[in-house]
């Protein structure tokens, strides 16, 4: 079973890409839900997180506030490295028990959609990468529309993103996404060239 890591910039059109993955019968393990779900339901991550950054993270219902959060840890790096090296083993953890499970069924690949494979080092349990890139125009329109960030939110998201270079750099594969290109295509030469279709 082939192991492909999925990854892009925020506006790439990485969910998309994915979808299109799925069309081909090519499940997909999406790690942004994955961390949602660990915030709601996983109470050893939980704790972890609460000794971390303390009672201030949870709302009234004993929710983690996804909002306050972020505004602790996008102002100070070193509480961003402590939040990933806490998430990342439990995401981790689950797209490993995704993948035996993918294997025990047969498939012949499985996708982990990860916008930060590179910083959880889940690349090395990949045996490909595919990243999605689009014109930055491209990504502030669909951000704007998609998440209705102000521009300045959209501005700092892209600073704090990784290039269009470090990507053809790392990735073995890049889909260029802009809504011109023919994205199915693409897909399917990588598809014809790890012998997956």
């Amino acid at each position: 079973m082939k192991i492909i890591g999925l990854t892009g910039t925020s506006g790439s059109g990485k969910g998309y890409v994915c979808s299109l993955f799925s069309s081909y019968g090519i499940k997909s393990i999406d790690t942004d839900k994955t961390v949602h779900a660990l915030y709601s339901d996983d109470e050893d991550c939980r704790n972890e997180l609460r000794e971390e950054f303390g009672e201030g993270i949870f709302d009234a219902q004993g929710n983690i506030c996804r909002k306050t959060l972020a505004s602790i840890v996008f102002l100070n790096k070193e509480k961003l490295i402590r939040l990933n090296t806490i998430v990342h083993k439990y995401v981790i953890k689950k797209c490993d028990e995704e993948k035996q499970a993918a294997k025990m069924r047969g498939e012949k690949a499985f996708i982990i959609d990860a916008p930060q494979l590179f910083e959880a080092k889940m690349e090395d349990s990949c045996d490909i990468v595919v990243a999605v890139t689009a014109d930055v125009e491209v990504r502030r329109k669909r951000l704007a529309e998609r998440d209705n960030l102000s521009h300045a939110d959209i501005e700092r998201r892209i600073k704090n993103q990784h290039t269009d270079e470090f990507f053809a750099e790392k990735a073995d594969y890049v889909i260029i996404n802009n809504g011109k290109e023919d994205v199915k295509l693409q897909i399917e030469k990588i598809l014809s060239s790890e012998d997956i279709l």
